[in-house]
Formats: C-alpha cells, sequence, structure tokens
C-alpha cells in the first residue's frame, strides 16, 4: 500500500492457512480492539441470502469450484433488500456464492471497524487505504499436529484434511481474484505461529494500527 494514502486502520483482513490458527488471532485481536470479527457468522449471513443451512455453507467455504458445483443447485442468491423471498431456482452459476460472498462482506464494511477472517477478503478490499493485510502461517507439519488434536483425526487424516484445504484455498484465489496464495504482495505482514505466540502475533499487528493511528 501507498504510505501517502494510509489512514488510521479500521479494517483488518486476517487470511491464514488451515490450522496456522488465524480464527484464534483474529477473536484474540477482537477482545483487545473492541472489534467485531467476521468469522462463522458469515456463514449464516450467506446461509439468509441463499437460503440454505449455514452448515452447508461452511462446507463449501473458500473451496474450489468443483466442490461448488456440485451444491450450486441448491442455492438461489437472494438480494439484501428484496421483500419477499422467491423460489429457489435450479441450477445456478456456482460463481454465484462467490458473488454473494462479495456482497456480504461489502455490506459488513459499512460499519467499520471490523476484522474479517479469510474469504479473500484481502482481496475483495484492496486499495482501501484503511485497511491492514494480515497473513497467519505455520509450517505443514506443526499445522498437521494441530488439527489432528484439535479435531482428534488421525495423523493420515489430518495430513489429507490440510493438503486439501491449501489446495481449496489456492484454487479460489487463483479462479476468482486472479492471484497466488504465496504472493507476498498480497500482505502487509505475514506472522509465522509455528514461532510466534498467538499473543506476540496480537502485539506485532495491534503496533501496527496504533503506529497507523499516528500518522
Amino acid at each position: 500500500m501507498d504510505e501517502s494514502r494510509r489512514e488510521p486502520i479500521r479494517l483488518l483482513a486476517l487470511s491464514r492457512e488451515y490450522g496456522a490458527g488465524g480464527s484464534e488471532l483474529g477473536v484474540l485481536l477482537g477482545e483487545k480492539l473492541g472489534w467485531p470479527v467476521l468469522d462463522h457468522d458469515l456463514a449464516r449471513r450467506l446461509a439468509e441470502r441463499l437460503r440454505c443451512q449455514a452448515a452447508d455453507v461452511e462446507a463449501i467455504a473458500e473451496h474450489a469450484p468443483t466442490v461448488l458445483e456440485r451444491l450450486a443447485a441448491m442455492f438461489t442468491v437472494v438480494p439484501s433488500d428484496a421483500p419477499i423471498l422467491p423460489e429457489p431456482l435450479t441450477g445456478p452459476n456456482p460463481d454465484q456464492l462467490v458473488q454473494a460472498t462479495r456482497a456480504v462482506l461489502m455490506e459488513a464494511v459499512r460499519t467499520p471497524p471490523l476484522i474479517v477472517i479469510g474469504h479473500a477478503a484481502n482481496c475483495v478490499f484492496h486499495g482501501r487505504p484503511d485497511l491492514l493485510r494480515v497473513r497467519v502461517t505455520a509450517p505443514f507439519e506443526v499445522r498437521v499436529r494441530r488439527v489432528a488434536t484439535r479435531t482428534g483425526a488421525t495423523p493420515d487424516a489430518a495430513v489429507a484434511d490440510v493438503r486439501k484445504r491449501d489446495g481449496d484455498r489456492r484454487l479460489y484465489l487463483e479462479r476468482y481474484y486472479r492471484s497466488g496464495v504465496n504472493d507476498p504482495g498480497l500482505y502487509d505482514i505475514q506472522i509465522n505461529t509455528g514461532t510466534v505466540s498467538l499473543e506476540a502475533a496480537a502485539q506485532l499487528v495491534l503496533a501496527l494500527i496504533r503506529e497507523a493511528e499516528r500518522k
């Protein structure tokens, strides 16, 4: 971002590798800043727009298009100002799910401050002078271990899960934003939680927010 255009930070986009602790960092920052965090609640908002269950949205969030296509026939995008819910359509374009996600994000950001976790928020809000883009990473083996501990999965299942999530998120960015997940230009700061604790990571982000307020 052009530093000459920097404003006080009111929007935080947290990108994360699966198992790196991005959601946990977002919650921690929300508590310290007193800012709302849009993470799992995004699934509820999308479910209302798409007239489906939140669990269905969570199951396909940030997944590759092949997954979207399998469920696309179940959904229809509903305008936020629609007075009456229409009957579900059959076979809508699967890209409508991503369009709905963008619409929900744009609605949510109308009332900052806000922390958004995932869903390519760093790309959706690219160019905003009040945006700070943070990527949360960790070594593959660390993430596998964390996922296995959290979910109770076997080591092999955790490996497969992490690889699948990584692949889905990579394809999501490539298809819809023509961006590579490892492009350093997409982020203002990257934090490795394999060596940096969540508390220390939170303090780093807070320091950047305070620095922007002084400019």
